[in-house]
């Protein structure tokens, strides 16, 4: 007798046992408040994976990205542009998410990277605002990023230029970000620079360096120039190690009005040994990039393999000694006091000791007015970033500053 009962579904809201999996999944989720995600379609995703397997995960994700992609330009084809928009959008996010776990190294991380600011620039033309691709000029190299204006222009030309950090890119922002600037009437400059995901794309030699404020004073350049910004009203925010890049910008520009730093990073090697592990960082184990790919799984899991490849290829380095060692470069602790503009320190409370430390280091130096912004379990916005809830955190971020810009 065949089955006839009634059911509600047969997607599971089920997540992985993988902590940095799990977050990755949550990341996807959140892109989803500003329409860079459904939530049948991450379910979905998640439902042909077996375990907690990212190269799994990557596969399935390109291959919802193309799926949705190929629906957006079906929809546009026959005249239904919102949407194909909508369509766009979601696609070049799972194409973002499956670039995540791509090897850094291999032919998909440039592959799915470009596809997924290809269908942006597909969604870009389709929204009512102002999206424009920009490459800014920074010592004979163009910076990619997007200048974004709401479509009756912003109010009194304020501006907030937003950094993102070690593996965000430029798209992604306009979810975690830029949509609720925009509705808000801010204009939005986003760049990448040297080492950001974005930027190696198309400029695979440019590493990360310390003097982030040498770039960064490249952006705020290109944005002061443009008619739309006023200066008076020019904040500066950056997330995850953004929050780092930002920090040594303020330190050394006053050209900055307001700092959002999300969270506060102002000793990198710190930060990640408290991210690794304190013994694991004193006493590195001997693998080089050449030969990481040969070790056993079981001595050396898949995650980890993927994430030292992605710190070699952006920090320029070969080894997890040569990564250690660099990492002490990127330093901002001496020079806090020289930051005076008002500035809003946000972390999670579930970020660990080491980014409330470092938080609080961050709000005790600075010369300026500072606020401090811990979100927490209760509010679903303590993971890095509130990837949970996007809307929190960009009504914190955005009521701070429309009460600083009121004047």
């Amino acid at each position: 007798m065949a089955d006839d009962r009634v059911e509600r579904g047969s997607t599971r809201v089920e997540g992985f046992l993988s902590g940095e999996l799990d977050f990755q999944l949550m990341r996807s989720l959140g892109a989803g408040n500003y329409g860079g995600a459904t939530p049948g379609e991450v379910f979905a995703t998640r439902a042909v994976v077996n375990g907690d397997d990212p190269y799994a995960w990557r596969e399935a994700l390109a291959a919802m990205a193309e799926r949705v992609l190929n629906s957006g330009q079906k929809s546009l084809e026959r005249g239904h542009r919102i949407s194909a928009r909508d369509h766009f959008l979601r696609a070049s996010m799972y194409y973002r998410a499956a670039e995540y776990f791509a090897d850094p190294f291999g032919p998909d991380t440039v592959k799915w990277g470009l596809a997924s600011r290809d269908a942006f620039c597909a969604a870009a033309e389709l929204i009512s605002d102002r999206i424009e691709p920009v490459e800014i000029p920074f010592e004979k190299k163009g910076l990619p990023g997007y200048f974004m204006a709401p479509a009756n222009g912003a109010e009194r030309g304020k501006t907030v230029v937003v950094l993102t950090g070690f593996d965000g890119t430029a798209e992604e922002l306009y979810f975690q970000v830029a949509a609720a600037g925009l509705e808000r009437g801010y204009n939005i400059l986003i760049a990448q620079g040297p080492g950001q995901v974005g930027c190696l794309r198309i400029h695979p030699d440019l590493k990360f360096r310390p003097d982030c404020e040498k770039p960064v004073g490249a952006i705020l350049d290109f944005a002061l120039a443009r008619p739309e910004v006023a200066a008076e009203r020019l904040a500066l925010y950056g997330i995850s190690f953004g929050g780092y890049f930002v920090t040594r910008a303020a330190e050394h520009d006053g050209r900055i009005k307001a700092l959002i730093a999300n969270s506060p990073i102002v000793n990198l090697y710190a930060y990640m040994a408290g991210f690794i592990g304190p013994e694991f960082a004193a006493n590195p184990p001997p693998v080089s990039l050449n030969e990481v790919d040969e070790i056993p799984e079981n001595d050396f899991p898949c995650e980890a393999k993927l994430s030292f490849k992605a710190a070699c290829r952006r920090f320029g380095v070969d080894s997890f000694a040569t990564w250690l060692s660099r990492l002490k470069d990127f330093n901002a602790e001496e020079k806090l006091a020289e930051i005076r503009c008002p500035a809003l320190a946000m972390v999670g409370a579930s970020e660990g000791a080491e980014a409330l430390r470092q938080s609080k280091r961050f709000v005790e130096s600075v010369s300026g007015p500072v606020t401090e912004r811990v979100f927490t379990v209760k509010e679903g916005a303590d993971p890095h970033c509130q990837m949970g809830n996007l809307p929190v955190s960009n009504a914190v971020v955005f009521d701070w500053l429309g009460e600083l810009f009121a004047a």
